[in-house]
């Protein structure tokens, strides 16, 4: 299916319960997350593209304040459980999670029939915790009740997508598109383009993104994946100008430095790339940035360093999980990266039952290598690759499960495929790469 991108005639974005589900560090969705709304009162419908800590922070006290005087008022309780989804995402802090079950939990409570509103913050979370066949059954709910609402348009094609079923997710999405073109739908259109590999279309929908975009925090927003999009492609400058730029709209917006502190890492500029890491964690404290910060220290040779950061990362792991947040996923690569099979291969096997996506392919593959299992792991190597996704990562995986399967012609390929797309793609793993196409050339 070929998506079709619609000329855009308006500025205006206002998007209802537009979320975006950042769980586990690892972001699943490209809408934004809800703002703030106007001072008075305060309904899900008024939440628009992307907000601030401080913003969300605003919100959910004039929410909450509200819902003291108004108990019985289910828009407000679905607009507070959402609030709360954002709050976890900008903040990194999955308490926030509990909090937005039982807010949306009251809502239906007050309103249990006709309550699109609630459901779809529902699916939101369920999102946010990596439950995506739950965020399916919630956001298909809410569609039966409201099939014109974009926001939860977004996040149903979004659960589609990260169970494998893209023919439908682009379905959903396209109907995003047409019911309110926007940053958060051109952002996932970008998405679904950079799946296939067509980056030339990815980068046209996220500059229509910016085109749409009015607050800093929005264009910021675009401007992070401007940068995303060019570091994939390995264009270390065109992504630091890009993350650079978003900064000084949004100084607040952490995952522009986590982009910044990988180039300075890629460039080189190893003391600027830690100044960064450090401030990264300290503000975001999500696997994601924590295993990058940890992977830099090891690729450097710092032992006590790693193993304090390693001691963190455990720490956050059961905090996720405690919090209902399923991180099977990221934890697969970080035990396969390090060679624990045994570690890497329960998480995988666990995360491909409920999640069919090709990251969730690659991590099994991965998985699989580290546990010897290669003549095992080669199916989902391949199978992460199904729909022409230029990935460095998944190529160099797939490399050295070939090299240790003796498809040497093969594994020379795709370790060459890895260090073309992006030569800097890790500080742990590109010097992997070319050391074990090195030795290739030397068999």
């Amino acid at each position: 299916m070929r998506m079709r991108l619609p000329r855009v005639r308006t500025f205006l974005i206002v998007l209802a319960l537009s979320v975006a589900m950042f769980a586990g560090g690892v972001l699943v969705t490209r809408s934004g997350p809800a703002p703030a709304t106007p001072q008075g009162r305060v309904s899900s419908s008024e939440i628009v593209a992307t907000p601030t800590s401080g913003d969300l922070a605003e919100t959910i006290s004039a929410l909450q304040q509200q819902l003291r005087r108004l108990p019985g008022d289910h828009p407000g309780w679905s607009a507070l459980g959402t609030a709360y989804v954002a709050q976890a995402a900008v903040t990194g802090d999955p308490t926030y999670y509990p909090k937005a079950q039982g807010a949306l939990g009251r809502s239906l409570r007050i309103e249990p029939h006709n309550n699109a509103a609630a459901l779809t913050g529902l699916a939101a979370l369920a999102a946010a915790r990596h439950d995506f066949a739950g965020a399916l059954r919630q956001a298909r709910a809410a569609q039966r009740i409201n099939p014109y609402s974009a926001a939860n348009q977004g996040i149903l094609s979004d659960a589609l997508q990260q169970l494998g079923r893209y023919g439908d997710a682009r379905t959903e999405l396209q109907r995003m598109l047409d019911l309110q073109p926007s940053v958060p739908s051109f952002t996932r259109a970008s998405y679904a383009w950079e799946l296939q590999g067509e980056l030339g279309q990815a980068r046209r929908a996220l500059q229509r993104a910016l085109e749409l975009a009015t607050r800093p925090s929005d264009v910021a927003y675009c401007l992070y994946y401007l940068g995303e999009l060019a570091w994939n492609a390995g264009q270390l400058d065109r992504a630091d100008r890009s993350y650079a730029r978003g900064l000084r709209l949004d100084p607040s917006y952490t995952q522009l430095l986590a982009g910044r502190a990988k180039v300075a890492a890629a460039r080189g500029e190893i003391s600027l790339a830690m100044r960064r890491y450090e401030e990264v964690v300290a503000r975001l404290p999500v696997p994601t940035y924590l295993i990058a910060y940890a992977d830099l220290l090891r690729a450097e040779g710092r032992s006590a360093e790693v193993a304090r950061q390693e001691a963190v990362i455990a720490a956050t792991q059961s905090l996720f999980e405690s919090e209902g947040v399923n991180v099977d996923l990221e934890l697969a690569v970080y035990h396969a990266d390090r060679g624990d099979g045994a570690a890497a291969l329960a998480a995988a096997r666990s995360a491909w039952q409920v999640q069919r996506s090709i990251e969730a392919a690659d991590a099994y593959g991965w998985a699989l290598h580290a546990a010897g299992r290669d003549r095992e792991a080669l199916p989902y190597a391949r199978a992460a690759a199904r729909l022409g996704t230029l990935s460095a990562p998944f190529a160099y995986h797939r490399g050295l499960i070939e090299r240790a399967l003796g498809l040497d012609t093969a594994a020379e390929a795709s370790l060459r495929r890895a260090l073309d797309i992006n030569p800097a793609f890790s500080p742990l793993q590109a010097p992997r790469a070319r050391a074990a196409l090195a030795g290739l050339a030397a068999r």
